[in-house]
C-alpha cells in the first residue's frame, strides 16, 4: 500500500455494514444477491463470495468483525511483509487505517516489544464485541520471540483504547513456544501454540493459567505429511526447508463438551473440554481420552457452528468443507480464488469471512520464487440455512 492514513486521526463511521471493494458493495447486502431461501436448496456451486475486502501490499491471514460490521484484518510480518502495520481497521469507503495507530503499529526490530506489534498472526471477535488479538512476539530478523514481544492484546474496537495485555513466563510459553490462535467459552480463553505443541488454559475470572499437553507427540505436526497448497505443491524454501507447524487450530463446541484441535496438516482430533481442564490427571491421563476425529487435507483456517458443524479450509482444492456431527463432510463453496484461505470467522448475522492469504506463493514456501498476485482479498458469503439438507448454525457465542 502506497499510503497508510493513521486509525488516530481519521474518525469511521459505525454503521452496520461490511464494504465491499467492489462498486461499494455491503456484505449486508449479499442476501439481496442470493435469497436466503434458494441459497438453502442449492449445491455450494451456487454460493457466490464477495470480496469484503482488498489489501493492496499487505498479506492478510485473519479476520473478525464486530455486530455493527466493523471490519478487522490480521497482517503478519511473513516474508516480503516487513514494514506491516500488523493490524487494520477497514473504513466504509473500503480504506484500511492501521490500528489502534500510534506505536503499536510501526515495530521495528531493535524497538521496545511491549506496547508494539512485531508478528500477528490472529485476531479474532467475541461476543462481548472487543478485539483480541494474537501477537507471537517474532523479530523477523531473527526469526525468535523477542523477550516481552508475545502477548494477548484486547481492545476496544471503537476507540482502540486497550483493555488489557497478557503475558507469561516460560512456565507457559517454554524457548520456542508461538501462541497461534484463540478462543473464549465463558470465562476460560484457550490458547494453542504452534511452536512447540501444546494448549494455554487462562482462567480471565481467577487470573490462574495453566499449559497442557505439552509437546505431545498428539499435537506436533510430523515431516511424513508436508503442507500442501493447490495442486500438490509443497510448501517449502529454496533450500527444500518445509515448515513444521505444530497445534494451530482449535475450536469448542456451543455446549462447551468438546475441545477440537489440529496442525494445519492434521488430522482432527477433540478431547472432552473437562478432561482438558482437571487439573488431577497428567497429560498422559488426557492423551489417553483424546480421539481423532478424520483425517484432513492441508488446511488454514476453522470455525465451528451452534449445531456442531465443523468448517475449515482445504487449501489443497480451494474449497470450504463442513464436517457434520455425523462426520459428514459437504462442499460448502468452491472458489478459484480461494489461494489458501485462512482463519475463518462467522459473524453475528451468519457471513462467513474468509482471508485469502496466498502462503503457498510466498518465496519461502515457493522454492524461493515469489508467485504472489496482488492485491491480498478477503471473501464474504451468506451461510445457508441447510446444505444438501443438513442444517447449518450460527456463530457460538463465547459467555
Amino acid at each position: 500500500m502506497t499510503h497508510i492514513t493513521d486509525a488516530c486521526g481519521h474518525g469511521l463511521s459505525r454503521r452496520a455494514t461490511l464494504w465491499g471493494l467492489t462498486g461499494g458493495l455491503a456484505l449486508a447486502g449479499l442476501e439481496s444477491r442470493m435469497p436466503r431461501a434458494a441459497a438453502a436448496s442449492r449445491h455450494a456451486a451456487a454460493i457466490q463470495a464477495t470480496v469484503i475486502a482488498s489489501s493492496p501490499h499487505y498479506l492478510c491471514n485473519a479476520v473478525a468483525a464486530t455486530r455493527d460490521g466493523t471490519l478487522f484484518l490480521g497482517a503478519p510480518r511473513w516474508d516480503l511483509m516487513a514494514d506491516t502495520p500488523s493490524v487494520f481497521r477497514v473504513a466504509s469507503d473500503g480504506a484500511l487505517h492501521p490500528f489502534p495507530g500510534g506505536s503499536w503499529n510501526a515495530w521495528k526490530p531493535g524497538d521496545d516489544p511491549r506496547n508494539a506489534f512485531l508478528m500477528v498472526n490472529g485476531l479474532h471477535i467475541f461476543s462481548d464485541d472487543t478485539l483480541w488479538i494474537v501477537d507471537q512476539g517474532i523479530d523477523p530478523t531473527k526469526g525468535a520471540s523477542v523477550p516481552g514481544g508475545q502477548k494477548l492484546v484486547q481492545l476496544d474496537p471503537r476507540d482502540g483504547r486497550v483493555m488489557q495485555v497478557l503475558r507469561w513466563g516460560e512456565d507457559i510459553l517454554p524457548p520456542g513456544s508461538a501462541m497461534n490462535d484463540l478462543r473464549i467459552a465463558g470465562d476460560l480463553l484457550f490458547v494453542t501454540d504452534s511452536g512447540l505443541g501444546g494448549i494455554i488454559i487462562h482462567n480471565m475470572r481467577s487470573g490462574e493459567t495453566v499449559r497442557r499437553l505439552s509437546e505431545h507427540p498428539l499435537l506436533r505436526a510430523t515431516a511424513a505429511k508436508p503442507l500442501r497448497g493447490r495442486d500438490g505443491h509443497i510448501l517449502q524454501d529454496r533450500t527444500g526447508k518445509r515448515p513444521l507447524v505444530h497445534s494451530d487450530m482449535l475450536e469448542i463446541t456451543a455446549d462447551r463438551k468438546w475441545f477440537y484441535f489440529s496442525t494445519p496438516s492434521g488430522p482432527l482430533r477433540r478431547i472432552p473440554t473437562d478432561i482438558l481442564l482437571d487439573s488431577s490427571l497428567t497429560d498422559d491421563q488426557r492423551a489417553g481420552r483424546i480421539e481423532t476425529v478424520i483425517d484432513i487435507p492441508t488446511i488454514m483456517g476453522t470455525a465451528i457452528d451452534t449445531l456442531g458443524n465443523f468448517y475449515f479450509a482445504d487449501t489443497e482444492h480451494g474449497r470450504i468443507m463442513v464436517l457434520t456431527p455425523e462426520k459428514k463432510q459437504l462442499t460448502l463453496l468452491e472458489d478459484d480464488r480461494l489461494v489458501d484461505g485462512d482463519a475463518l470467522f462467522i459473524t453475528t448475522d451468519r457471513h462467513m469471512l474468509v482471508p485469502v492469504a496466498q502462503t503457498e506463493r510466498l518465496p519461502a514456501n515457493n522454492a524461493g520464487v515469489n508467485a504472489v498476485r496482488l492485491p491480498f482479498i478477503t471473501l464474504g458469503f451468506a451461510l445457508p440455512d441447510t446444505l444438501e439438507g443438513h442444517r447449518l448454525g450460527g456463530v457460538v457465542s463465547s459467555l
